[in-house]
């Protein structure tokens, strides 16, 4: 009997994750691409007759009513656009919860784990969130495991995905886990994808470090970027990838020539940057966010770092400074 997938997708859903999703399991499940529904199945459930717009304006027509989740085997949110209000809808909710309840797996795509995490459904699951939004996602939901150094997470009945290929990845795991690992391979070679890739690989790193090529250097600057308001000590971010603190400082220096905790300030300087242009963020607010004691601290660092004050570096980008607090 195919495994049966019901697809709740979210007002202003992002396409690519879903299509690339629905792809994995068309391609791995059926023979000679004859888009039988052999080995899996799926519904995009919803209210009758009322598309659903995605963030790039296309619209997805529902091919199931919102009736009976324990129907599936699967319920996989797909997330889009934050801060747009309600995106799910009472129905679509009401759905969800049931699902829940009935013991169903959820999964979440892109950022529905905000939409989980926002009924419960999250607390004390191991959660992979975008590295764009993990910080947000930690002050909002604290009794959550979000991390941000995997692709995707599957933790009991809950799996979740930071977004884009990654749930191409995402679809490949639930596809070996079914019927094998050979047809999750089969299904990625065909989307040209150059290999199947696990929790075990990591989100791509910003281009701050573009030399960063090992695994273990991609993870410690993840884990640095994942915390940056309170900051993680060198060792401790070594006993975190089970290597000591002098190893993780030479493979620091072999492959971008700095140590780790020059590179930490460096992506803490690269935040503050980021806030001083895009919000009237006081001084002393955005220092502490990016991990700096006191505004004098974090001015004397940002200057260091860039030979210019916050202040004068927020004027040099046509915008006013925000007076610092004292």
């Amino acid at each position: 009997m195919a495994r049966k997938f019901a697809f709740l997708l979210t007002r202003h859903f992002t396409l690519s994750p879903f299509a690339l999703f629905v792809d994995t399991l068309r391609l791995a499940g059926d023979e000679d691409d004859r888009r039988r529904r052999v080995e899996f199945d799926w519904q995009v459930v919803g209210e009758r007759g009322l598309p659903i717009r995605a963030s790039c304006g296309i619209e997805v027509m529902p091919t199931r009513e919102l009736q009976h989740p324990e129907e599936y085997d699967d319920i996989v949110v797909v997330g889009g656009l934050l801060n747009t209000g309600d995106t799910l809808g009472s129905q679509k909710e009401a759905f969800l919860l049931k699902a829940a309840s009935r013991g169903v797996r959820l999964t979440a795509l892109c950022t529905a784990s905000f939409v989980l995490a926002r009924y419960g459904l999250l607390d004390g699951y191991n959660v992979s969130v975008s590295w764009l939004h993990v910080k947000d996602f930690r002050t909002m939901f604290p009794q959550v495991l979000a991390h941000a150094d995997s692709l995707f997470s599957v933790d009991r009945s809950r799996a979740t995905c930071a977004g884009g290929v990654g749930a191409a990845d995402l679809a490949g795991h639930f596809v070996a886990e079914s019927i094998g690992k050979k047809a999750s391979e089969k299904a990625a070679k065909i989307l040209i994808l150059d290999r199947v890739r696990t929790t075990r690989d990591v989100q791509p790193v910003g281009d701050l470090f573009p030399n960063a090529e090992s695994r273990q250097l991609r993870r410690a600057l993840l884990l640095m970027e994942s915390n940056v308001q309170e900051t993680l000590a060198v060792s401790d971010i070594a006993g975190s990838l089970s290597v000591s603190r002098r190893q993780l400082e030479r493979l620091f220096f072999a492959e971008i020539g700095r140590s780790p905790l020059s590179a930490y300030l460096a992506i803490r300087v690269h935040y503050a940057k980021t806030l001083l242009e895009v919000s009237d963020l006081n001084m002393g607010e955005i220092g502490f966010r990016c991990g700096f004691s006191n505004a004098g601290h974090f001015s004397r660092a940002f200057k260091r770092q860039t030979g210019l004050t916050p202040t004068d570096f927020k004027q040099s980008r046509g915008t006013s400074a925000v007076p610092s607090r004292s």
